[in-house]
């Protein structure tokens, strides 16, 4: 069963950030996950939260992560980079990663450069981020990544949006609220690689369902020995974990 670094070592570094992807690698990890968001000028940036209010510190007075507007903190799509990138993202986890900032996208697949599988997440697609599968799929055939990195998203359309710009494309399917009828129906169609489901979603008849339908099935988060034994035990295919060195029985190179 594989091992999918989850944010990178996120339960040694702080997520989403090139410590904890340098630290995922040096752990041996043979795949990493992180997430991404638009900023407001066009920046793939690595971040799972739609806002700086839990990871960011010590932003500059009058930086807009700190406006709030009616839907509450200043969202990154509301950001430039630049000023996204003005954030400490690592004091939160604590003084040692005092002054780490946002990677772009760009900057972790130059660092990972095919060591390990790379999985994308895409936090959302077109309809709130113009042009972020276009974006997204240029940096990969620019980076010759094409082969070594999934994209995956809650947003299905994002997903056919995808699809449609390159056929080569690896997609995994994040499951959500969408019912497994569903779900089949359109892996199908996308000719996703993977069912990406939670823990609680990860029944003995949702992992047969999609393992009937050829799916690969990945389950988040599991930190734990015993749920990593229990779903090898259903055929999971992998698991993504924020320790790298979760023990597992066998992985699926």
């Amino acid at each position: 069963m594989r091992l999918i670094a989850h944010r990178g070592a996120s339960g040694h570094a702080p997520e989403n950030t090139m410590a904890a992807f340098r630290l995922a690698l040096e752990m041996g990890a043979s795949a990493i996950e992180l997430d991404v968001h638009q900023t407001r000028d066009g920046e793939l940036a690595v971040m799972h939260d739609w806002d700086l209010k839990r990871t960011g510190r010590n932003l500059p007075k009058g930086h807009p992560g700190r406006r709030w507007t009616r839907l509450g903190r200043s969202r990154v799509g509301d950001m430039t980079f630049k000023e996204l990138s003005a954030a400490d993202v690592g004091s939160w986890f604590g003084p040692a990663f005092r002054g780490e900032r946002i990677p772009r996208l760009a900057d972790v697949l130059a660092l990972v450069a095919g060591k390990a599988e790379l999985h994308v997440e895409l936090k959302k697609g077109s309809g709130l981020y113009p042009c972020i599968e276009a974006r997204v799929v240029e940096l990969l055939r620019r980076s010759n990544a094409l082969k070594w990195v999934v994209v995956s998203s809650f947003d299905h359309e994002a997903l056919r949006n995808a699809r449609l710009l390159e056929p080569r494309l690896r997609l995994g399917y994040l499951l959500g609220l969408t019912t497994m009828r569903r779900a089949l129906r359109e892996t199908a169609e996308l000719r996703a690689e993977s069912l990406n489901i939670s823990l609680r979603q990860a029944t003995p008849k949702r992992v047969s369902l999609a393992r009937a339908q050829g799916l690969r099935v990945l389950v988040y988060t599991v930190d734990r020995p015993a749920d990593a034994l229990r779903l090898e035990g259903l055929g999971v295919y992998g698991v993504y974990s924020n320790h790298p060195e979760l023990p597992l029985k066998a992985e699926n190179r």
